[in-house]
């Protein structure tokens, strides 16, 4: 996101009320019924608080603005925590570039076990907004270790081991790159950035779950044609969700 369009500060996640949110969701028949409920009962005592963290759980879990964007429908069909949490991770970083580029700049280049110390933090919002502004400093640290990238120690911060989000990442490609059954070039797939906000390390897992997924038919081809490695899915993103495939 260009600087001059760029929010001036980070917001705070509100992470598990957002998880809450999506998990409350399913129970609407209309997404302003829900957007109004949602609004009228955050824990915050004020209404402007409420309000502000409402637009954000919005904007970061549900950006389609519908009860059939793929968070709400991702939980409707699986009932699944953690396919929820690699996918809410997902469309939460696509929205906050400033902690999707912490994520993917720092953070997987690195090995689990890694130390960050404080200072790298601090630097990195510093760079990021021209000036340090500690709340942006406490939120992106804050966010991190609530979405599970991270764990604190003194002085600063310890890489996590992130679970392999192969059934997330499955559903995830059928909804950016293959919508409707097709040939995808997997050197495609690699150049995205998806699969690293749900925090794949390496290309070489990105291949493993798709050979995996080419073992079990879900879906049609893992091949190399011409000298071109591709993929050819097996159903569209509709019929993958509505299925509720899994590896």
């Amino acid at each position: 996101m260009p600087r001059s369009i760029r929010p001036s500060t980070l917001q705070s996640v509100a992470w598990e009320t957002g998880l809450d949110a999506v998990k409350e969701s399913i129970n609407f028949s209309t997404f302003e019924s829900f957007r109004t409920y949602l609004f009228e009962n955050m824990r915050q005592n004020s209404d402007e608080v409420r309000k502000r963290y409402g637009t954000l759980i919005l904007l970061r879990l549900f950006p389609e603005k519908s009860l059939d964007g793929i968070n709400p429908r991702v939980w409707r069909t699986y009932q699944d925590e953690k396919i929820l949490v690699d996918i809410a991770r997902l469309t939460t970083l696509e929205a906050e570039p400033v902690i999707a580029k912490f994520v993917v700049e720092q953070i997987l280049a690195l090995q689990p076990g890694a130390q960050i110390d404080n200072s790298i933090i601090r630097d990195f919002i510093s760079s990021e907004y021209g000036t340090y502004k500690h709340d942006s400093y406490r939120r992106l640290r804050s966010s991190l270790i609530r979405m599970g990238f991270l764990s604190p120690v003194t002085n600063g911060v310890i890489v996590q081991p992130v679970p392999l989000p192969n059934d997330a990442f499955l559903i995830a490609l059928h909804a950016k790159l293959a919508p409707t059954p097709r040939i995808v070039r997997i050197s495609d797939i690699l150049e995205a950035t998806f699969w690293k906000l749900m925090g794949i390390r390496d290309e070489a897992t990105v291949r493993s779950v798709l050979r995996e997924a080419d073992e079990k038919g879900l879906i049609a081809k893992y091949a190399i044609v011409d000298q071109l490695e591709q993929i050819t899915t097996r159903y569209s993103f509709d019929e993958y969700l509505d299925g509720a495939f899994r590896l």
